[in-house]
């Protein structure tokens, strides 16, 4: 019986694994693509430009890797198993999530005093846009992570 709900599941899911897995290609064209462009450019901003494109890249195919190993979700060997890990990876996101938090914090305080050492425009640009990107990320993974754990509970 779990055997035919997997199947089913799958098969319900079946356009949305077809669409993933094309973006996912699409997401590692851009970024063999943008690795070209790289070795290509001589400017230290051109190249910083370039590889945040390329990182954003790599980071959505991962997370959309993710979703399909998700959606083909085998389901843990017991109920025992099953249940710890409702109740174990809630606890170790969380602590590392407060960890990261930390760092970022340390991390927002560096680049507002670089940005504040700087009479040079673009690389305050470069700075703003590394503190807003940083604050975005946070709001992105506080969002997932409360989420996941209404659904888990």
């Amino acid at each position: 019986m779990a055997t035919r709900k997997k199947w089913t599941f799958l098969s319900e899911h079946r356009a949305l694994v077809s669409l993933i897995r094309e973006q996912v290609q699409i997401e590692r064209e851009s970024v063999e693509r943008l690795a070209e462009t790289e070795k290509k450019v001589g400017t230290g901003a051109a190249k910083l430009l370039l590889t945040e494109m390329r990182m954003d890249s790599q980071k959505h195919a991962g997370v959309l890797e993710a979703v399909l190993e998700i959606l083909k979700g085998s389901p843990p060997k017991s109920s025992w198993e099953r249940a710890l890990n409702v109740f174990i990876d809630p606890v170790v996101v969380s602590k590392e999530l407060q960890y990261h938090k930390g760092l970022s914090r340390s991390m927002q305080t560096h680049i507002e005093e670089e940005m504040r050492k700087t009479d040079d425009e673009a690389i305050r640009t470069l700075l703003q846009h590394l503190a807003d990107d940083e604050r975005r990320h946070h709001q992105i993974l506080d969002t997932i992570v409360q989420r996941c754990y209404k659904m888990i509970r």
